[in-house]
């Protein structure tokens, strides 16, 4: 049975905010992450597994948390940041390297920062006509990208133009680009900060992910 329209566009929001988080720091005015209320939005709609639940209820009991030190939002803001900063940035070098060619090699993580995986990014870009407003510079295969990209081939599913070509092309994707490396890059992020935001968000990337990979 297809899936309803309404569904393919709520699973497009959640993969462009999660890609959104990704690539680049939260900021005071756009700290929907640290809202409990938002997640609690995020989560309407579906029967969720319990994969994709309970990295749900991590990241509020970590908004729950950071609310409930009393410090305010800019300082709960800027400890995510100092996070993100350390996990994607560094230096010296990403604790937790957010692009696909870094974790070619299963099971290591490589210091080459374009490969294939760059160049077959930057050509599914290309052939959807998309153009990345990319202003920090970005490796294509950055699972930001890879998520907003996810996120144009739902709204395709949504939209219903290509029937099952659609769905067919999504789940190709998922199942070669970032369901491939994306556990091992959620490992990277949970043993390097294991109490902080980006684990249970990666987690609940990689929960939607496994659960977009296989047709219900």
């Amino acid at each position: 049975m297809p899936m309803p329209a309404e569904v393919w566009t709520r699973r497009a929001h959640r993969f462009a905010f999660l890609g959104n988080s990704l690539l680049a720091p939260m900021t005071v005015d756009a700290a929907l992450g640290l809202d409990e209320a938002f997640w609690d939005e995020f989560a309407a709609g579906e029967a969720e597994s319990p994969s994709i639940r309970r990295a749900l209820e991590r990241l509020k009991a970590y908004t729950r948390a950071a609310q409930a030190d009393g410090t305010g939002l800019e300082d709960a803001v800027r400890r995510v940041n100092v996070e993100y900063a350390r996990l994607f940035i560094g230096p010296p070098k990403p604790a937790a390297p957010p692009w696909e060619t870094m974790y070619a090699q299963v099971g290591q993580v490589g210091e080459i920062g374009f490969g294939r995986a760059t160049v077959a990014m930057q050509n599914l870009l290309a052939e959807a006509g998309l153009v990345l407003a990319n202003e920090n510079n970005q490796y294509a295969d950055h699972l930001g990208i890879e998520l907003l990209y996810l996120a144009e081939l739902c709204h395709c599913c949504a939209a219903g133009a290509d029937g099952a070509d659609a769905e067919r092309r999504l789940r190709t994707f998922v199942r070669e680009h970032p369901v491939a490396w994306a556990p091992a890059f959620r490992d990277q992020v949970a043993t390097a900060a294991p109490g902080g935001y980006y684990a249970p968000l990666a987690d609940l990337v990689v929960a939607l992910l496994e659960e977009l990979e296989t047709p219900h």
